[in-house]
This record gives structure tokens, C-alpha cells and sequence, in this order.
């Protein structure tokens, strides 16, 4: 049975989420897959997407999406950190990926 959290709650907890104060994780809810246009898109169903814009012609293999997935789950919830993961995901790969630009969505709100 789900618990229903009152939206009182939610609508206090979003500035904390947004400005990075919270330390819950994402525990396991995101998975990324390459998309046209060379953008990649992992999607969780209790926060928001990560987007990723990738320059040139590159896609991400299965092994490199699973990695990217892994540690977007085990990341606190927030934009700063969860961009800051992508980066030092990326940054990891070999052929080395090079990001255009990072939109991480919360609650709506993307940034």
C-alpha cells in the first residue's frame, strides 16, 4: 500500500530541494537512455529528469548508460550534485564524452 505525502509537506520541502539542502537519495528510480540529436535522458519517476546534451556524434554504449544510472541513483537529490554526477560520470568514459549543456528538472522546475 503507498502512502500518500500531504502536499504541505512536498511544497515545504521543494526550496530545500532546490537550493541542495536535502540528503535524501534518489535510491534507484533513474533510467537513461540515448535519445535522438545526441541527447541522453535518464528518468525518474519520484524526482525529475537529467538531460544531457551531448556535442558531436556520440552515443552512450549499455555498459555506459548502466554506469551513468548507478550513479545518478546513488546521488543526494538535488541539481548541483546530480549535475555534478554526470560530469564526473562522463569525465570516466572512454571514448570521452563532452557534455553541450545539463537540464536537471525537480519538481517542474528545470535548471
Amino acid at each position: 500500500m503507498k502512502k500518500l505525502v500531504p502536499a504541505a509537506v512536498f511544497v515545504g520541502l521543494l526550496p530545500a530541494l532546490l537550493v541542495g539542502a536535502t540528503t535524501a537519495s534518489a535510491t534507484g528510480h533513474y533510467s537513461c537512455s540515448n535519445g535522438l540529436a545526441n541527447v541522453v535522458t535518464c528518468n525518474n519517476t519520484n524526482v525529475g529528469p537529467v538531460i544531457v546534451k551531448i556535442t558531436g556524434n556520440r552515443t552512450l554504449t549499455g555498459n555506459e548508460l548502466s554506469v551513468l544510472e548507478n550513479n545518478l541513483n546513488n546521488a543526494t537529490v538535488n541539481v548541483t550534485t546530480l549535475k555534478n554526477v554526470t560530469v564526473n560520470t562522463y569525465k570516466s568514459f572512454n571514448p570521452s564524452v563532452t557534455i553541450k549543456s545539463i537540464n536537471v528538472c525537480i519538481a517542474s522546475v528545470c535548471k
